[in-house]
């Protein structure tokens, strides 16, 4: 199966805490793996962009957006605030809000901008689903990364089982990108993954890369 192909010519890799070439495996380190359950990312194409995934974070409608000082870091709850935070896409189960979409700047969640410890520079965009979708979106990621290890590489092409144009005939997870998280992405984003936005604000493909 060739990976590049015409209309969907991007793969999606599975990381989490254990893999240690992730930035998520230094969280693990300082705070232990036990804390980072659940957690995991999906980056589109070979190196960016990245969409995280965490696990529910309680009462968050009673103080949002919620903030943490890195400094003061101890519980699970406390590292996803933080992620949350720091990255740019992120899905969070949340059955109160599931659907809607809350877009977190960089002026809002930096109530002491002088202080380096404290500033988070990034636009977060925060997709909200329910448990059961986050449950079935775990499992689906977790088989994402066995089909991962079926990966070759012959000379400059890749064959791969996780090209998302075969993934989305039998999976939830790839069509929730596509449809309801690829819309958000920033221009150098969509860029990475070969596409951009019409004057109508569609997403469209670029170009082809590799064989058709």
């Amino acid at each position: 199966m060739k990976n590049y192909k015409k209309e969907f010519n991007y793969i999606l890799y599975f990381s989490d805490s254990t893999n240690e070439q992730d930035d998520l495996h230094f969280y693990a380190e300082d705070f232990g793996q036990e804390k980072m359950q659940g957690i995991f990312k999906l980056t589109l194409g070979l190196h960016f962009p990245e969409v995280l995934f965490l696990p529910k974070i309680e009462n968050v409608s009673k103080s949002w957006p919620p903030y943490m000082d890195y400094r003061l870091v101890q519980s699970a709850e406390d590292i996803r605030k933080v992620l949350l935070l720091m990255e740019s896409y992120v899905v969070l189960p949340y059955n109160e809000w599931a659907g809607q979409v809350k877009i977190v700047k960089s002026e809002i969640k930096n109530p002491i901008s002088s202080d380096p410890e404290t500033y988070y520079g990034y636009k977060s965009t925060i997709f909200f689903i329910t448990d059961e979708e986050y449950e079935n979106y775990k499992q689906e990621a977790e088989k994402i990364d066995e089909l991962n290890d079926l990966e070759e590489h012959r000379g400059y092409e890749t064959i791969s089982q996780t090209r998302t144009e075969d993934l989305e005939k039998y999976m939830k997870l790839p069509v929730f990108l596509k449809e309801k998280i690829l819309p958000y992405f920033a221009d150098s984003d969509l860029y990475e993954i070969s596409r951009k936005k019409d004057e109508k604000g569609n997403i469209i493909f670029t170009q082809t890369i590799g064989n058709k």
